[in-house]
């Protein structure tokens, strides 16, 4: 597993997976399993810049005895106004022709749009990158509101942290959910959040020129989402028309009333199965959705994963608690070696 550092990436892109990748090994050494992943920090020179301005140690792209099944790339904001130059992207080309799998994190994507790797296929990035995303690669079906995408043999993921969450995907398909609930466990996350997540709430999904009348409605709906926000009603609290209303706040919002109400009360939904123990029918009715069934739709279309199964891996109680009193897993030397 190759991951490629160029000039001024952003360190945690690679770091974050990387540590989710040799916390998987350690827990298969742990257990007397051999490790899975042989990890190799690439770049085009033996050193490289990052972002931050820590300097970190690579190795040099001409120096790989074999070809890497994985190929991990990070990425940069400026990614999004200028490319990797020339000669890199020379170097990169037959290392992701050969590999099995391809990885971008963050703004990673544009290298991939760069090798012309994202034609047709789906793919997301950087929230703040996305219209570039589009606008540069017209052809490639960008998801602007995922955490991390899966289209053949070709992986993308949102903003840094994002990529955690896209390598404990991996990690699943590899070895096993078990195996990615430890490696979460370990690293203090609440499992994997599911690839269709939303990179941000809805409160922030809004167009910073929405008038002060908008925003004040906004407010209260996310104050009381489980109150009773159909249109005339909101229409009533604006003092306009319904149908005046809809094309206002849509306007001033970038959605509907209907679809902002639904985000709303997904996001209460989802916070009552972290942190409570109501049923999901109670929280259901108590976040405005009606019925469990209604709830139900909802996740599945906008989350991909039932109530019943988000609180199952995001719950902050019982199992996450219990987990620390399990044999901690012994520290070992993070190793690097070429795929």
């Amino acid at each position: 597993m190759l991951f490629f550092a160029f000039p001024g990436v952003q360190l945690l892109d690679l770091v974050g997976p990387m540590e989710a990748f040799d916390t998987a090994n350690r827990v298969l050494q742990h257990s007397g399993k051999p490790p899975f992943y042989a990890l190799t920090l690439g770049a085009l020179s033996s050193r490289v810049d990052t972002s931050s301005g820590l300097q970190i140690n690579a190795v040099p792209l001409d120096r790989l005895r074999e070809r890497p099944h994985t190929v991990v790339i990070g990425g940069r904001l400026e990614l999004m106004n200028e490319g990797l130059d020339a000669p890199t992207l020379k170097a990169l080309r037959p290392l992701t022709r050969s590999a099995e799998r391809l990885v971008s994190i963050c703004t990673g994507s544009f290298v991939f749009g760069q090798l012309g790797l994202l034609d047709g296929r789906r793919c997301t990035t950087h929230w703040l990158a996305l219209q570039a995303l589009r606008e540069q690669h017209p052809r490639a079906r960008v998801e602007p509101d995922a955490l991390f995408t899966h289209d053949g043999h070709l992986y993308t993921s949102a903003g840094v942290t994002s990529g955690i969450d896209l390598a404990l995907h991996l990690i699943e398909r590899d070895l096993g959910a078990s195996l990615a609930l430890t490696v979460a466990r370990l690293l203090v996350v609440f499992l994997r959040r599911p690839g269709g997540q939303s990179q941000f709430s809805a409160s922030l999904r809004l167009d910073a020129g929405a008038s002060e009348r908008i925003n004040q409605l906004v407010t209260r709906i996310v104050e009381e989402p489980g109150a009773d926000w159909r249109v005339d009603r909101l229409a009533k609290r604006a003092a306009m028309s319904p149908r005046h209303f809809a094309r206002v706040f849509t306007e001033e919002t970038g959605t509907t009333p209907a679809a902002f109400v639904e985000r709303v009360r997904l996001e209460a939904a989802r916070r009552a199965l972290e942190s409570g123990d109501e049923t999901v029918a109670r929280i259901a009715d108590e976040c405005g959705f009606g019925t469990d069934e209604t709830m139900r739709r909802v996740f599945l279309r906008e989350l991909g994963i039932l109530p019943k199964d988000y609180r199952r891996r995001f719950h902050r109680g019982g199992r996450m608690q219990r987990a620390t009193r399990r044999r901690p897993v012994l520290p070992s030397r993070l190793r690097a070696r070429q795929a």
